[in-house]
């Protein structure tokens, strides 16, 4: 009987140990799921807005339509713009860099 309260009390704490502070993650993934990393396409400077629907998106410095969504270049870390759907079906290299050739990615380092 000891060793059946014993296992139990051992995996109730097990529990409680895993699920703690998982509440704050999920309120930091929402946060980041609503905003994306854009591009403006006149000055080609990388910036975090709110994630929109519909693209080019306002820049909210300038009040004109040129933000477009951006992937990052691990190899010369910078953002480049998303290339077109069009693009990415018909062109082999559309997702990689075209300075280093590295793939591109969504993941990098969020522009101040």
């Amino acid at each position: 009987m000891n060793g059946t309260l014993g296992s139990c009390l051992l995996a109730v704490c097990v529990l409680g140990i895993n699920l703690m502070g998982c509440g704050r993650s999920t309120d930091v993934a929402t946060d980041k799921a609503s905003q994306t990393v854009y591009v403006d396409s006149k000055t080609m400077q990388a910036m975090v807005g709110p994630t929109v629907a519909e693209t080019p998106a306002l820049n909210p410095k300038t009040g004109e339509r040129t933000l477009m969504p951006a992937l990052y270049c691990p190899t010369c870390r910078r953002w480049h713009l998303v290339p077109s759907p069009d693009q990415i079906n018909r062109l082999p290299g559309a997702t990689k860099c075209h300075t280093t050739g590295a793939a591109l990615t969504a993941d990098g380092p969020w522009p101040e």
